[in-house]
Protein backbone atom coordinates (compact mmCIF):
# COMPACT_ATOMS: atom_id res chain seq x y z
CA UNK A 1 0.00 0.00 0.00
CA UNK A 2 1.18 3.82 -1.22
CA UNK A 3 1.07 6.45 1.81
CA UNK A 4 0.55 9.79 0.08
CA UNK A 5 3.28 12.10 1.35
CA UNK A 6 1.72 14.85 3.44
CA UNK A 7 3.73 17.75 1.94
CA UNK A 8 3.00 16.67 -1.97
CA UNK A 9 0.53 18.88 -3.49
CA UNK A 10 -0.67 16.46 -6.25
CA UNK A 11 -0.09 12.96 -6.31
CA UNK A 12 -1.47 10.95 -8.60
CA UNK A 13 -0.38 8.13 -9.92
CA UNK A 14 -1.01 6.06 -12.51
CA UNK A 15 -1.60 1.34 -12.76
CA UNK A 16 2.30 1.13 -14.33
CA UNK A 17 3.90 3.80 -11.61
CA UNK A 18 3.36 1.77 -8.71
CA UNK A 19 1.98 -1.78 -9.92
CA UNK A 20 -1.51 -2.67 -10.47
CA UNK A 21 -3.61 -1.83 -7.85
CA UNK A 22 -1.95 1.90 -6.62
CA UNK A 23 -3.00 3.77 -4.66
CA UNK A 24 -4.27 7.58 -5.81
CA UNK A 25 -4.35 10.35 -3.99
CA UNK A 26 -5.39 14.15 -3.88
CA UNK A 27 -4.52 17.49 -2.38
CA UNK A 28 -6.14 17.01 1.43
CA UNK A 29 -6.63 13.24 1.40
CA UNK A 30 -4.61 11.11 3.78
CA UNK A 31 -6.45 8.03 2.95
CA UNK A 32 -5.20 5.49 0.61
CA UNK A 33 -6.52 2.81 -0.78
CA UNK A 34 -5.69 -0.50 -3.03
CA UNK A 35 -7.86 -3.32 -5.13
CA UNK A 36 -6.41 -5.67 -7.43
CA UNK A 37 -6.70 -5.45 -11.34
CA UNK A 38 -10.18 -4.93 -12.57
CA UNK A 39 -11.70 -4.31 -9.04
CA UNK A 40 -13.67 -0.99 -8.58
CA UNK A 41 -11.36 0.98 -6.00
CA UNK A 42 -13.88 3.09 -3.24
CA UNK A 43 -12.65 6.88 -3.78
CA UNK A 44 -11.60 9.36 -0.92
CA UNK A 45 -12.61 12.64 -1.10
CA UNK A 46 -11.52 14.58 -3.25
CA UNK A 47 -10.64 18.32 -3.62
CA UNK A 48 -10.41 21.49 -5.74
CA UNK A 49 -7.67 23.69 -6.01
CA UNK A 50 -9.34 26.21 -3.41
CA UNK A 51 -10.66 23.79 -0.97
CA UNK A 52 -13.93 23.14 -2.43
CA UNK A 53 -15.42 19.32 -2.84
CA UNK A 54 -14.80 17.25 -6.13
CA UNK A 55 -18.17 15.89 -7.37
CA UNK A 56 -16.64 13.07 -8.93
CA UNK A 57 -13.73 10.58 -8.07
CA UNK A 58 -10.77 9.17 -9.83
CA UNK A 59 -11.03 8.07 -13.36
CA UNK A 60 -10.18 4.71 -14.14
CA UNK A 61 -7.37 6.01 -16.22
CA UNK A 62 -5.56 6.88 -13.34
CA UNK A 63 -6.64 10.83 -14.42
CA UNK A 64 -7.88 13.42 -12.17
CA UNK A 65 -11.10 14.90 -12.55
CA UNK A 66 -12.06 18.22 -12.25
CA UNK A 67 -15.40 19.70 -10.54
CA UNK A 68 -16.88 16.66 -11.78
CA UNK A 69 -16.46 17.99 -15.28
CA UNK A 70 -13.42 17.40 -18.02
CA UNK A 71 -10.49 14.92 -17.29
CA UNK A 72 -7.02 15.57 -17.99
CA UNK A 73 -5.18 13.69 -19.55
CA UNK A 74 -1.75 12.37 -17.44
CA UNK A 75 -3.31 13.36 -14.21
CA UNK A 76 -2.38 16.85 -14.85
CA UNK A 77 -4.30 19.56 -12.69
CA UNK A 78 -3.56 22.85 -13.24
CA UNK A 79 -2.71 25.88 -10.67
CA UNK A 80 -5.13 28.18 -9.74
CA UNK A 81 -6.07 30.86 -12.41
CA UNK A 82 -4.64 28.31 -14.72
CA UNK A 83 -7.07 27.61 -17.50
CA UNK A 84 -6.63 23.53 -19.04
CA UNK A 85 -3.52 23.25 -21.03
CA UNK A 86 -1.95 26.43 -19.61
CA UNK A 87 1.86 25.62 -17.51
CA UNK A 88 5.25 23.97 -18.42
CA UNK A 89 4.87 21.45 -21.10
CA UNK A 90 1.23 21.63 -21.82
CA UNK A 91 0.36 20.90 -17.96
CA UNK A 92 -1.50 22.59 -16.53
CA UNK A 93 0.22 22.01 -12.62
CA UNK A 94 3.12 23.75 -10.92
CA UNK A 95 6.33 24.38 -12.02
CA UNK A 96 7.66 22.65 -9.26
CA UNK A 97 6.06 19.79 -9.46
CA UNK A 98 7.02 17.56 -12.87
CA UNK A 99 4.76 16.24 -14.69
CA UNK A 100 6.10 12.36 -16.28
CA UNK A 101 4.79 11.19 -19.31
CA UNK A 102 1.33 11.49 -20.70
CA UNK A 103 -1.78 10.22 -21.03
CA UNK A 104 -2.38 7.30 -18.54
CA UNK A 105 1.05 6.43 -18.04
CA UNK A 106 1.71 9.74 -16.80
CA UNK A 107 2.15 10.28 -12.69
CA UNK A 108 3.17 13.29 -10.59
CA UNK A 109 6.53 13.76 -8.90
CA UNK A 110 7.76 16.15 -7.11
CA UNK A 111 10.52 18.80 -8.74
CA UNK A 112 13.91 16.44 -9.26
CA UNK A 113 12.72 12.68 -8.70
CA UNK A 114 13.69 10.74 -11.91
CA UNK A 115 11.27 7.64 -13.36
CA UNK A 116 12.80 5.29 -10.59
CA UNK A 117 12.95 7.62 -7.24
CA UNK A 118 10.43 7.13 -5.01
CA UNK A 119 7.62 9.40 -4.41
CA UNK A 120 8.02 9.83 -0.88
CA UNK A 121 10.87 11.50 -0.66
CA UNK A 122 10.87 14.43 2.44
CA UNK A 123 13.11 16.57 0.18
CA UNK A 124 10.35 19.46 -0.81
CA UNK A 125 11.47 22.35 -2.33
CA UNK A 126 11.47 25.88 -0.51
CA UNK A 127 9.34 26.68 -3.86
CA UNK A 128 6.82 24.28 -3.05
CA UNK A 129 6.44 25.22 0.83
CA UNK A 130 5.68 29.00 -0.27
CA UNK A 131 3.30 27.69 -2.81
CA UNK A 132 1.51 25.59 -0.33
CA UNK A 133 1.58 28.39 1.91
CA UNK A 134 3.88 27.03 4.88
CA UNK A 135 5.52 29.81 6.47
CA UNK A 136 9.18 29.84 6.83
CA UNK A 137 10.81 29.64 10.60
CA UNK A 138 12.82 31.97 12.01
CA UNK A 139 16.48 31.85 10.89
CA UNK A 140 18.76 29.08 13.28
CA UNK A 141 21.07 30.82 15.96
CA UNK A 142 24.49 30.35 15.16
CA UNK A 143 27.34 30.25 17.29
CA UNK A 144 29.30 33.74 16.50
CA UNK A 145 33.32 33.02 17.42
CA UNK A 146 35.73 35.78 18.38
CA UNK A 147 38.95 35.82 20.02
CA UNK A 148 38.94 36.90 23.58
CA UNK A 149 40.54 39.93 22.59
CA UNK A 150 42.42 42.22 19.89
CA UNK A 151 46.14 43.15 19.73
CA UNK A 152 46.97 47.05 20.56
CA UNK A 153 50.20 48.12 20.00
CA UNK A 154 51.54 50.79 21.64
CA UNK A 155 52.18 54.58 20.78
CA UNK A 156 55.94 53.74 21.28
CA UNK A 157 55.73 50.73 18.95
CA UNK A 158 52.88 51.59 16.66
CA UNK A 159 55.15 51.63 13.44
CA UNK A 160 56.75 48.41 14.42
CA UNK A 161 53.50 46.07 13.83
CA UNK A 162 51.16 45.25 11.51
CA UNK A 163 47.58 44.44 13.03
CA UNK A 164 45.13 42.67 10.52
CA UNK A 165 42.05 40.43 10.23
CA UNK A 166 38.50 41.06 10.89
CA UNK A 167 39.09 41.23 14.78
CA UNK A 168 42.14 42.58 14.77
CA UNK A 169 43.14 39.20 15.88
CA UNK A 170 46.58 38.74 13.80
CA UNK A 171 49.69 40.29 14.60
CA UNK A 172 52.56 40.74 11.96
CA UNK A 173 56.41 42.56 12.84
CA UNK A 174 57.29 44.89 9.81
CA UNK A 175 60.72 44.86 9.70
CA UNK A 176 63.83 43.63 11.65
CA UNK A 177 64.04 45.90 14.67
CA UNK A 178 67.49 48.05 14.12
CA UNK A 179 68.78 46.37 17.57
CA UNK A 180 69.79 42.78 16.91
CA UNK A 181 68.94 40.47 19.54
CA UNK A 182 65.82 42.53 21.03
CA UNK A 183 61.96 42.14 20.88
CA UNK A 184 59.91 45.06 20.82
CA UNK A 185 55.73 43.86 22.72
CA UNK A 186 52.32 44.38 21.19
CA UNK A 187 49.75 44.17 23.83
CA UNK A 188 46.52 42.77 23.70
CA UNK A 189 43.10 44.79 24.79
CA UNK A 190 42.03 42.07 27.35
CA UNK A 191 42.55 43.66 31.15
CA UNK A 192 42.96 40.87 34.24
CA UNK A 193 42.38 41.58 37.56
CA UNK A 194 42.38 39.36 40.73
CA UNK A 195 39.56 37.51 41.16
CA UNK A 196 39.47 35.77 37.37
CA UNK A 197 40.45 33.03 35.13
CA UNK A 198 41.70 33.71 31.94
CA UNK A 199 42.46 31.94 28.66
CA UNK A 200 43.75 32.29 25.29
CA UNK A 201 45.56 30.30 22.08
CA UNK A 202 48.16 31.65 19.87
CA UNK A 203 48.95 29.93 17.01
CA UNK A 204 52.51 30.64 15.26
CA UNK A 205 51.94 31.29 11.60
CA UNK A 206 55.33 32.57 10.89
CA UNK A 207 58.87 32.37 12.76
CA UNK A 208 61.47 34.25 10.42
CA UNK A 209 64.84 32.31 10.00
CA UNK A 210 66.99 35.08 10.58
CA UNK A 211 65.54 35.97 13.62
CA UNK A 212 62.43 33.67 15.10
CA UNK A 213 62.45 34.19 18.35
CA UNK A 214 59.14 35.27 19.82
CA UNK A 215 58.06 35.93 23.37
CA UNK A 216 54.77 36.12 24.62
CA UNK A 217 52.83 36.35 28.85
CA UNK A 218 51.92 39.41 30.72
CA UNK A 219 52.73 42.27 31.38
CA UNK A 220 51.60 45.24 33.30
CA UNK A 221 49.44 47.63 31.91
CA UNK A 222 51.82 50.19 29.78
CA UNK A 223 54.50 47.40 29.79
CA UNK A 224 55.41 47.43 33.14
CA UNK A 225 55.72 45.46 36.02
CA UNK A 226 54.75 42.52 36.62
CA UNK A 227 56.16 41.37 33.94
CA UNK A 228 56.38 37.53 32.91
CA UNK A 229 57.16 36.07 29.43
CA UNK A 230 58.15 32.86 27.58
CA UNK A 231 60.57 32.43 25.16
CA UNK A 232 59.83 30.38 21.70
CA UNK A 233 63.44 29.18 20.82
CA UNK A 234 63.89 26.96 24.46
CA UNK A 235 60.62 27.86 26.13
CA UNK A 236 63.17 29.53 28.77
CA UNK A 237 61.06 31.91 31.02
CA UNK A 238 62.08 35.41 32.85
CA UNK A 239 60.49 37.61 35.18
CA UNK A 240 60.79 41.59 35.22
CA UNK A 241 64.33 42.78 35.19
CA UNK A 242 66.14 38.76 36.43
CA UNK A 243 68.12 37.33 34.03
CA UNK A 244 66.67 33.99 32.30
CA UNK A 245 66.15 30.72 33.47
CA UNK A 246 65.96 27.54 31.23
CA UNK A 247 62.92 24.80 31.37
CA UNK A 248 63.27 22.36 33.97
CA UNK A 249 62.02 19.48 31.85
CA UNK A 250 64.78 20.92 29.20
CA UNK A 251 64.75 23.16 26.43
CA UNK A 252 61.91 22.98 23.99
CA UNK A 253 61.76 25.14 20.75
CA UNK A 254 58.30 25.80 19.15
CA UNK A 255 57.94 25.61 15.44
CA UNK A 256 55.59 26.93 13.09
CA UNK A 257 51.96 25.71 13.14
CA UNK A 258 51.94 25.06 16.65
CA UNK A 259 49.19 26.15 18.78
CA UNK A 260 50.37 27.92 22.31
CA UNK A 261 47.28 28.01 24.76
CA UNK A 262 47.79 29.57 27.85
CA UNK A 263 45.77 30.32 31.16
CA UNK A 264 46.48 32.63 33.49
CA UNK A 265 44.67 32.14 36.72
CA UNK A 266 44.54 35.21 38.99
CA UNK A 267 41.89 33.78 41.53
CA UNK A 268 44.34 32.53 44.28
CA UNK A 269 42.52 29.91 45.34
CA UNK A 270 45.42 28.14 46.51
CA UNK A 271 48.16 30.24 46.40
CA UNK A 272 48.78 33.94 48.03
CA UNK A 273 49.59 34.37 44.30
CA UNK A 274 48.40 33.98 40.48
CA UNK A 275 49.64 31.18 37.76
CA UNK A 276 50.86 31.22 34.26
CA UNK A 277 50.39 27.65 32.77
CA UNK A 278 50.97 26.90 28.83
CA UNK A 279 50.16 24.14 27.02
CA UNK A 280 51.87 23.10 23.12
CA UNK A 281 48.99 21.45 20.73
CA UNK A 282 47.24 18.86 22.29
CA UNK A 283 50.32 18.05 25.30
CA UNK A 284 49.10 18.89 29.16
CA UNK A 285 49.73 21.93 30.18
CA UNK A 286 52.97 23.01 33.03
CA UNK A 287 52.43 25.70 35.05
CA UNK A 288 55.33 27.83 34.11
CA UNK A 289 54.99 30.85 36.50
CA UNK A 290 53.41 30.57 40.25
CA UNK A 291 54.10 34.06 41.53
CA UNK A 292 51.96 36.48 39.72
CA UNK A 293 50.94 39.05 42.01
CA UNK A 294 47.29 40.00 42.99
CA UNK A 295 47.71 43.47 44.96
CA UNK A 296 47.78 44.18 48.77
CA UNK A 297 46.34 46.52 50.62
CA UNK A 298 43.72 47.57 48.47
CA UNK A 299 45.94 48.05 45.65
CA UNK A 300 44.89 46.39 41.96
CA UNK A 301 47.40 44.97 39.91
CA UNK A 302 45.78 44.37 36.64
CA UNK A 303 47.68 43.06 33.71
CA UNK A 304 47.45 42.55 29.58
CA UNK A 305 48.75 39.80 27.41
CA UNK A 306 51.85 40.39 25.42
CA UNK A 307 53.20 39.17 22.33
CA UNK A 308 57.02 40.27 21.41
CA UNK A 309 58.61 39.76 18.26
CA UNK A 310 62.00 41.31 16.30
CA UNK A 311 62.01 39.66 12.77
CA UNK A 312 60.78 40.78 10.23
CA UNK A 313 57.44 39.19 8.92
CA UNK A 314 56.87 37.40 12.25
CA UNK A 315 53.44 36.64 12.54
CA UNK A 316 50.73 35.44 15.26
CA UNK A 317 47.70 34.67 15.45
CA UNK A 318 44.85 34.87 17.84
CA UNK A 319 42.70 32.09 17.57
CA UNK A 320 38.59 32.41 18.65
CA UNK A 321 37.10 31.50 21.23
CA UNK A 322 34.04 29.85 22.37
Amino acid sequence: MWQQPALSPFAAASPGEFGSGAAAATVGSSASWAGAEGSQARPAPQFGSFGAPVSSGMSPAGGTTWNGGSQWSGACAPRPGELPGEGENGCGGSPAIGCAGSGSDASWRPLGLGAGASSSSSAVSPWVLGWLGVPEGPERPRMRRHPPFTWKPGADFLGEFRVSGDAREVVTKVGDFWEPGTVVPAAGTLQMSKGGLYHWTLLLERLPPQRPQIQFGLHGVGHSKPMRVLSSTRCSRARDDDPWEPRPAGDRALAEGDYVHVQVDLRGLHLPFGTLSVAVNAEPPEIVFDDIPLGSGGAAVSTTPVIAMGGDSARVRLCPAY
